[in-house]
């Protein structure tokens, strides 16, 4: 066994991503696991014959949390085979975030991945990745399920909810790259080297990709759709502490809102909207003496178009836009989510007049308090997610 290329370690503390290195390797790609020996052999040949494909310089990194199946073991076995080969036996440390950041230190490539060793994900969908950077436009490259022709093979309905309920989860309480992107929770991507070494990481969990995006607040993404595949053997590791760690770091990541600069302008335009919106109804209704339903109806027109002005201009002046169409489906994508609940809030103001007797005025404040905040946050999630190119 080649000892350079087997490397056992106990202590992760210290270590940090190196920056750009002088080596010709284009792309790294890491494989964190734990107890994969069933499948981990044909992964690896996959994931190698695929990467000779693309006729770059590459190298494979298998970081192993010490697994009681001897996944290592295995993996170290084919050094010889593939010479592109490391493999990483940790001997103190757990966890998949921390497992990725491990093997990028040992890394060379000016390109960083990452994909998962139990066969889900499809070996050749890395070479779609890489492509993506082609014209040196994009820093990240994410694999996504939730895309035309993306998907998930014979998952529960339970999980598939799970799933959706905690991604969106993500997009609401981080609507800055996080809320613009199809799969934040994709655990197969791509990313330049310089923005994980410019970048503060400290993950909670094993949702390392939710770290980079929220931390770099990079907007140069682009996803690639893939079928999610059922294992090959053994069972899932997502359990409910998963989940819980997972809410620990969404919410360790929004009560640093001034990391974010799209999260504290995108609060100020609804903040902005709100308030436009009651100014309007003011002016209509108690200085005109304009028909209630009719001033609420201009009024919520007026927060939307300033909305959707505001969020184009400064909050996600930076996703790309490339054509009148982009701009449309934009405008469109606004006025369905807020325009379905201001139809609601309509409903409501009057049911609160006519059937409770309260005062109109009233009513409007309450209605729009309470139903609008939530439409702004689906209408940015809908309509500023970033364009495929």
């Amino acid at each position: 066994m080649d000892s350079e290329r087997f490397i056992e370690i106990r202590d992760f503390e210290a270590m940090k991503v190196a920056g750009e290195k002088t080596t010709n390797v284009d792309l790294s790609v890491v494989i964190p696991t734990f107890n994969e020996s069933y499948g981990i052999s044909r992964i690896l040949r996959a994931l190698h014959s695929s990467l000779e494909e693309l006729q770059i310089n590459f190298e494979i990194i298998l970081v192993d949390d010490d697994s009681p199946d001897s996944t290592w073991k295995i993996a170290a076995d084919l050094i010889e085979e593939i010479p592109e080969l490391t493999v990483i036996r940790r001997l103190a440390s757990k966890g998949l975030a921390t497992a990725v950041i491990c093997g990028w230190h040992y890394s060379n490539g000016r390109l960083l991945g990452v994909m998962d060793g139990d066969g889900q994900h499809p070996v050749e969908v890395i070479k779609d990745l890489f492509n993506t950077f082609s014209e040196d436009r994009n820093e990240v490259a994410i694999a996504s399920r939730y895309l035309p022709h993306g998907g998930i093979k014979k998952w529960s309905l339970s999980r598939r909810l799970l799933s959706r309920g905690a991604q969106t989860l993500g997009q609401l309480l981080l609507p800055g790259a996080i809320g613009t992107i199809n799969d934040p929770m994709s655990g197969f991507f791509i990313v330049k080297r310089s923005i994980i070494t410019e970048t503060e990481l400290d993950p909670v969990g094993y949702k390392i990709l939710l770290e980079i995006l929220a931390r770099s607040q990079t907007n140069k993404i682009q996803e690639v759709p893939y079928v999610f595949l059922e294992r090959s053997s053994g069972k899932s590791k997502v359990a409910l502490s998963h989940y819980i760690s997972y809410l620990r770091h969404l919410l360790r990541l929004r009560i640093q809102p001034l990391r974010s600069r799209a999260l504290v302008r995108y609060l100020l335009v609804t903040a902005g909207a709100l308030t436009l919106d009651a100014v309007i109804f003011f002016w209509l209704f108690d200085v005109n003496n304009w028909n209630l339903t009719r001033s609420a109806a201009l009024a919520g027109e007026g927060g939307i178009l300033f909305t959707i002005l505001l969020h184009d201009l400064w909050t996600f002046a930076g996703r790309p836009v490339r054509t009148l169409t982009d701009r449309i489906r934009r405008l469109v994508g606004v006025h369905i989510a807020l325009g379905a609940l201001m139809f609601l809030r309509l409903l409501a103001i009057n049911a609160f007049v006519n059937w409770f007797s309260l005062d109109p005025l009233l009513a409007f404040l309450l209605t729009l308090t309470v139903v609008m905040p939530g439409g702004h946050l689906l209408g940015s999630r809908f309509s500023w997610r970033n364009i495929r190119v």
